[in-house]
């Protein structure tokens, strides 16, 4: 199992809205991406912009030994 660590997640949301915010996505939206179709909760950009920075963002994670994650047994 795997677990993202508190602070890595935070992050990890800090830039994913960083790039978010570049685009039109958030601009007035009120859709599934932001979380609208759950009552209650935050609305924060769900989604990854671009999908080859994606795939190296998780490549250096496990070329750093899956950095910002624990792994359970």
């Amino acid at each position: 199992m795997i677990e993202a660590e508190p602070d890595a997640e935070a992050a990890w949301g800090a830039h994913v809205n960083d790039v978010a915010s570049l685009t039109l996505y958030t601009t007035g939206c009120n859709s599934w991406y932001q979380g609208a179709n759950i009552p209650g909760k935050p609305r924060v950009f769900m989604p990854y912009i671009g999908f080859p920075p994606y795939v190296e963002k998780c490549n250096e994670v496990a070329a750093k030994g899956y950095e910002g994650f624990r792994l359970l047994e």
